[in-house]
């Protein structure tokens, strides 16, 4: 119950119930536990009946949890920006910063700037992190299954020795992806596939509101499916890898004003671009056979231009049950989606006390029987 209320937010008695496929008698008993315990808070929320509706029935309550159960810390080092964003367990964020930083910053110096970056933002607004429960940070790049890669051990080292708190460390394209399937434009689904288009090209799968990682770690990595076998060479080992074609660096260098919509060159190359993404991503919905397609990153915003090729490409290379049902949107969180992934990270993988005792409440006793002749449960 406590990792829905930790992935989803906020969520009334019924969706809860809805969530946890518990009874109604054993969900009232653990919440009533954990609402004496101070694990859960309950407040009312917005009557859904609207204002013509209004008096009839009990009103709405929405069960979070406790806003003073502790902070969990997202960190995105990005690549000309840092972004830090501080939020409680109930989903709440109360405070959020960035600042900018050069491409070939070192991975040392990018730590320190995050660093610096929290205790401004601590002072500023007045947080005690004596409560943090974890830090998540996500990175440039490829990060492994085991995350044993001197880059990652860098970083987790340094930001762990600093709070004292675990930290976890993912792509930083992945945890954006987790931050839009459980606050942006793929909440409230099951499967949520994500793709940024920025001057990279990434993506992430969420499952079930967790980020799947896959075998290795890898999984999602959109911009490196081949869709030119004989195409440029890629630093992944690849050749005619999607973003070797649509990043954001790629396009630029063929149209100063790939923005710009109004550009008959840059809408020719969007269309282009468009085509290409909407055939990788026809061949991950035939794989995945996702609810919701988020696209995420500056190409983003270019629009009709972008988006009117993509789904076409898309239909038309995807099986009649899949295009029938995913949904293609745009990201819906701005420039701090990766940080709050990192905080997604934190409250789905942290803090799993509270979840253990929740399981516990939720076995029922053992039905308590007297022994009788013969070792047979006595019938009196």
């Amino acid at each position: 119950m406590l990792s829905a209320l930790r992935t989803r937010g906020p969520l009334t008695r019924a969706q809860l119930a809805e969530q946890t496929n518990l009874s109604r008698a054993t969900l009232s008993s653990i919440i009533q536990t954990l609402l004496s315990k101070q694990a859960l808070a309950e407040r009312r929320g917005e009557d859904p009946a609207g204002p013509g509706l209004r008096g009839r029935g009990r009103p709405v309550s929405v069960l979070t949890l406790n806003p003073a159960g502790g902070l969990a810390l997202g960190i995105d080092l990005g690549q000309r920006r840092i972004q830090v964003t501080i939020s409680n367990v109930a989903h709440e964020f109360v405070a959020s910063g960035a600042i900018a930083c050069a491409e070939r910053t070192p991975w040392v110096r990018r730590v320190e700037l995050a660093l610096d970056l929290v205790d401004n933002l601590t002072t500023r607004h007045e947080i005690s992190l004596t409560a943090l429960a974890g830090v998540g940070v996500g990175i440039v790049g490829p990060v492994a299954a085991d995350a044993r890669s001197e880059r990652v051990e860098l970083v987790r080292e340094t930001v762990s020795a600093w709070f004292g708190v675990p930290v976890y460390v993912d792509n930083n394209t992945r945890l954006a992806a987790l931050a839009e399937a459980v606050w942006g434009a793929g909440s409230g689904v099951d499967s949520a596939l994500y793709l940024r288009l920025s001057y990279g090209v990434g993506g992430g799968l969420v499952l079930g509101g967790r980020l799947f990682a896959g075998a290795g770690g890898a999984a999602g990595e959109l911009g490196h499916i081949s869709v030119d076998r004989d195409g440029p060479a890629c630093p992944c080992g690849g050749r005619g890898c999607l973003e070797r074609y649509v990043s954001l660096t790629t396009l630029q260098a063929q149209c100063s004003d790939i923005l710009d919509a109004r550009d008959q060159t840059a809408r020719d190359l969007l269309a282009d671009a468009g085509t290409r993404i909407g055939e990788v991503l026809a061949a991950a919905c035939n794989t995945v056979n996702p609810e919701v397609v988020v696209i995420g990153g500056e190409l983003a915003e270019t629009g009709d231009h972008l988006f009117k090729p993509l789904e076409a490409a898309l239909r038309r290379h995807t099986h009649s049950q899949v295009h029938r049902t995913v949904r293609v949107t745009r990201a819906a969180l701005g420039p701090d989606a990766a940080a709050r992934g990192g905080i997604a990270l934190v409250l789905t993988t942290a803090l799993s006390a509270l979840d253990q005792e929740a399981s516990r409440l939720c076995i029922p006793p053992r039905p308590s029987t007297s022994a009788g002749t013969g070792g047979t449960p006595s019938t009196r």
